[in-house]
């Protein structure tokens, strides 16, 4: 009944309209929407750039808490990958296993760093949790099941630290208000007054390697 329109994961402007709009309202509805068009075309751009299938060449960029640092391939005396003096060194000879590297350094990174952060808010905001669980999750960065489990996204590493505690707050409130009330969003409020932006940051954050 209305005029709908959406931006395609290709970038591309898909209009839908009943078969008696004219094309003058169609060109109207597109120029008032011009700018909220234009940021959601840019941000699925730079999603489609972010999930490129990596060559693990030198001189490529890999996220780790909210910064992208440059890989170097090298002949190194380390076996596998490390992350030393702010870039991720790979020795040439562990190429073909350079994703299950990067996956493995994301896993055992969430685990040491955000462990902390969960027992942190906990104790915060006055809850208790059973498990954390560090998972990869292909559309979710956390969850919280009704046995009490917080399961984080491994990927979640990649993000700024004060993005992760947003994440780690909402999965932790829900152990108080198991829904997305406004309720519930005050609950987050209370210990991330700015959540909203870290939403955002998240948007623009692609869980693929």
């Amino acid at each position: 009944k209305t005029i709908a329109l959406k931006v395609s994961p290709q970038g591309k402007i898909e209009v839908v309209a009943p078969l008696d709009v004219s094309d003058t309202e169609i060109d109207s509805v597109v120029k008032k929407k011009k700018f909220w068009l234009y940021k959601t075309i840019n941000k699925t751009k730079e999603k489609v750039s972010n999930r490129l299938k990596k060559e693990y060449i030198s001189g490529e960029l890999f996220w780790y808490l909210g910064k992208r640092y440059r890989l170097d391939v090298c002949n190194c005396e380390h076996e596998g990958l490390k992350f030393q003096y702010s870039k991720f060194i790979l020795n040439y000879k562990d190429r073909d296993k350079a994703e299950q590297y990067f996956k493995e350094f994301y896993k055992s990174k969430a685990k040491e760093k955000l462990t902390t952060q969960v027992a942190k808010y906990a104790k915060q905001m006055g809850v208790q949790h059973n498990e954390v669980k560090f998972l990869e999750m292909q559309k979710r960065w956390g969850s919280c099941t009704s046995a009490g489990n917080i399961i984080l996204n491994t990927h979640l590493i990649k993000a700024p630290m004060y993005v992760i505690d947003y994440v780690i707050v909402h999965e932790l409130a829900h152990l108080i208000e198991f829904n997305h009330s406004s309720k519930f969003w005050n609950i987050v409020k209370t210990q991330i007054d700015n959540y909203k932006e870290h939403m955002q940051w998240l948007d623009k954050l692609d869980i693929e390697i």
